[in-house]
């Protein structure tokens, strides 16, 4: 009986499902007999058939249904048209309807071989680009724009703030991921409210009036404490509530730079617990009032909003005051941090694409060839706790174990943070770039840094930097030709725009036979600092430090002058061509100088040597290096052209770790007579010589200060081509490779002025987003 109900039930729900009857059936409790065996069997009988049917109904329909979802699959490449509904410099433009409204739509329906075809207008996303073999670009004639920004409105006026209109920041603002943003006001680039205001049009002049910057005195911080204390010596701080404004201060050495946030003010005077890992955030270290003579720096809060252009985001709501009338401007705030994500892709080609408000992530990629692209606004202001590299890698353009990825003809500018960063990989290159305007956080940023071996630059242009133009730490080869480097290091000193360095290690740095050619730097000068017993304004143009196995030859530089602060305090001024280290590494490759020219600059070539005081032990301790000092056995310095500067050796000791850290000085008196300092080049070579700095010179020549400038054509104007009386003409000798006759000339301009055009063609585009 318990059978026959089973089947039953099982009768009714599939009668049910099939059909939507309702049978009713009625089973009476009866006593077991014959009959009901009987009846039993035909019931089941029945009730299988039914089930069987059902079923088989079932898996017919199924399979119908599966059979309606298979897909072709395309695949011959095609191109594929992208339209923006936003076009808004052009009103009378047709909104298209399209399949496609956003490029990362399209990217994901692409196949390989596919090209994208982006037209007019702006794209509000993340470019996100996971295929390979495709390539996207702009409709021919086309303005295409990447943003990063979102429109904000709604704007009422701020009771409390005469002038200052409010409004809610779109909702997709994540502070978790951005914790600061940029604002636009019909495309041109708001200041953050600050004091001092920023009145002139450069992010990066903190010793200039109008620069946002004030002279910092009264700089301390007492033992037992976080809470530093600085006073701004020019200007008026408002008086308004600061509690929480960040501070930024460019006091003493990079490393000791700070950001802090204001506990309180009195006066031009506010107190700040520091953030940054250095003396300002530790309690038991002491900032003696008078170690940092002066320094630079600002406060920003949106309090401060005071003059039109400002702004300030606080609890989610956006305070502007606006230059004209609200309701006229298109106010945009930056929401994503990224524009452009083209990782673990191969051979993807981006072409005339504009990105704005927002950096840039390339991981895993290779074959990647960006043409014809800019990139404005990468990285919005931010706070960081160190200074290196590392601490700013991916507030530009981050490349991760890139391989021979091309950049052609692209524009990278406008950041608070850094431009190219690429770490490992290989054969990436730039051509016909331009650099400029970046580096506004004043920590180590760079135009392009670069661990990855065989780096190539050509044809480019760096330009307004706050620190480094290209930077190396590692052992790699990297080629920069024909390139200019103009106004590196204008928040900092004690480096330059070419800056290569072992950072510090026990071995010196490999460049692998590297070529420098037919490069340009100029306008050089940098920022004073105070710290301690260190008061200097120290530049340097080949910041070579502990680096050998390369060859620079045809470079040109000038106006390397450290003199852009007048202010009554004594400071050590040291603008330098060259300074090679190598402190303790021992320099065994070739280092190679011909054919270079340089002219209006304090001093030639310097090097800092130190001898390692406890070598033996750490020869025990397993260190390699042999040398017990720095070293340069194979130099060779060929038909330079100086200055009248000075020639120095600073030669002293240490006692070292096994990672080049130092334990303390060393004094060994059988070294005194190893320093020098000289302007007399040939008694600086010969003296090198003896201390194992072999330069192995040849037919260079020294212009005096007074008559120099007179071998050359127009030194003032930059045209140093020499006139035919200079007795550099034809006084050369000639190098296999690297001459282009058997009696050369001296310096850069050997065999042609091409020296003289170093840089980029590029012309940009016409930003159309930018109302006037």
């Amino acid at each position: 009986m318990k059978k026959l109900n089973f089947i039953l039930a099982l009768l009714f729900l599939m009668t049910g499902c099939s059909n939507n009857t309702e049978p009713t059936i009625t089973v009476k409790d009866e006593t077991i007999s014959d009959t009901v065996e009987v009846i039993e069997e035909k019931i089941i009988e029945e009730a299988v058939e039914i089930v069987k049917e059902v079923v088989e109904e079932k898996i017919e329909e199924v399979k119908e249904v599966e059979k309606e979802e298979v897909k072709e699959e395309r695949t011959a490449p095609m191109e594929i048209h992208v339209y923006s509904s936003e076009i808004p410099w052009n009103e009378s433009a047709e909104v298209v309807d399209s399949e496609h409204t956003t490029i990362s739509d399209a990217v994901k329906n692409a196949i390989e071989g596919d090209t994208i075809i982006v037209h007019e207008g702006i794209y509000r996303e993340v470019l996100k680009i996971t295929k390979d073999n495709i390539t996207i670009k702009a409709n021919e004639g086309d303005y295409v724009l990447v943003s990063g920004s979102e429109i904000v409105q709604n704007f009422v006026p701020e009771s409390t703030m005469p002038g200052v209109y409010v409004a809610d920041v779109p909702s997709n603002y994540k502070e978790t991921t951005l914790p600061y943003t940029q604002v636009f006001a019909n495309g041109h680039y708001q200041d953050m409210a600050r004091f001092p205001n920023l009145e002139i049009d450069d992010y990066m002049a903190p010793l200039e009036e109008g620069g946002g910057y004030s002279k910092l005195v009264n700089i301390y911080k007492n033992k037992g404490t976080t809470e530093g204390s600085v006073t701004f010596e020019s200007g008026t701080l408002p008086d308004v509530d600061l509690t929480g404004a960040i501070f930024r201060g460019l006091t003493g050495k990079n490393r000791e730079y700070v950001f802090g946030e204001v506990v309180s003010t009195e006066g031009n005077t506010i107190s700040f617990n520091g953030t940054t890992k250095n003396d300002w955030s530790k309690a038991d270290a002491e900032i003696k009032l008078g170690y940092h003579d002066y320094g630079f720096g600002f406060v920003t809060h949106k309090n401060l909003i005071d003059i039109p252009g400002e702004w300030f985001v606080e609890d989610r709501k956006l305070y502007i005051m606006p230059e004209g009338d609200i309701a006229d401007i298109k106010i945009e705030l930056q929401v994503r941090q990224q524009t452009l994500q083209l990782n673990n892709t191969e051979n993807v080609k981006l072409e005339n694409i504009n990105f704005v408000a927002g950096n840039a992530q390339i991981k895993g990629t290779s074959g990647a060839i960006i043409d014809n692209c800019t990139f404005r606004y990468l990285q919005p202001f931010y706070v960081i706790t160190g200074y290196g590299m590392g601490d700013s890698a991916q507030t530009g353009i981050y490349i991760e174990y890139g391989k021979n990825n091309t950049f052609r003809d692209t524009y990278v500018g406008h950041t608070w943070g850094t431009g190219i960063h690429a770490v490992g990989g290989e054969g990436n290159s730039f051509y016909n770039c331009i650099f400029e305007d970046m580096g506004w956080i004043g920590t180590f940023t760079a135009g392009i840094y670069s661990s990855a071996d065989n780096t190539h630059i050509e044809n480019c242009s760096f330009k307004d930097h706050g620190r480094f133009q290209v930077r190396v730490d590692k052992d790699i080869k990297i080629d920069i030709l024909h390139s200019s480097f103009e106004r590196a290091m204008e928040m900092g000193e004690d480096a330059g725009p070419f800056e290569f360095t072992s950072t510090g290690k026990i071995a010196p740095l490999n460049l692998k036979g590297s070529e420098f050619a037919y490069n340009k730097v100029f306008d050089l000068h940098g920022v004073p600092v105070s710290s301690g017993n260190y008061n200097k304004q120290f530049v340097v143009a080949f910041y070579m430090e502990d680096v050998n196995n390369y060859t620079a030859h045809h470079n040109l530089a000038y106006d390397i002058t450290a003199d852009s602060y007048e202010g009554p305090e004594k400071v050590l001024r040291d603008s330098r061509l060259l300074y090679i280290g190598p402190r303790y590494n021992a320099m065994n490759d070739p280092v190679n100088f011909y054919n270079n020219t340089a002219w209006d600059y304090g001093s030639s070539i310097g090097i800092w040597n130190i001898q390692i005081a406890n070598h033996e032990e750490l020869k025990a301790q397993g260190l390699k290096q042999e040398e017990h000092t720095g070293v340069m056995t194979d130099g060779h310095f060929v038909n330079n052209l100086f200055d009248e500067g000075d020639f120095s050796i600073n030669y002293s000791a240490q006692n070292l770790t096994m990672s080049g850290g130092s334990k303390g000085w060393a004094k060994i008196p059988e070294n005194d007579w190893k320093s020098i300092s000289t302007n007399d080049m040939n008694e600086f070579f010969e003296h090198a010589a003896k201390v194992d700095y072999f330069f192995n010179p040849q037919t260079n020549m020294v212009f005096d200060i007074e008559t120099g400038a007179s071998n050359y054509v127009d030194a003032e104007n930059g045209d140093f081509r020499l006139v035919d009386t200079s007795p550099a003409k034809g006084a050369g000798t000639p190098i296999d490779g690297i001459t282009s006759s058997d009696t050369p000339d001296l310096g850069a301009l050997e065999g042609s002025d091409y020296v003289l055009s170093a840089g980029s063609t590029l012309i940009l585009p016409e930003f159309k987003e930018i109302r006037y």
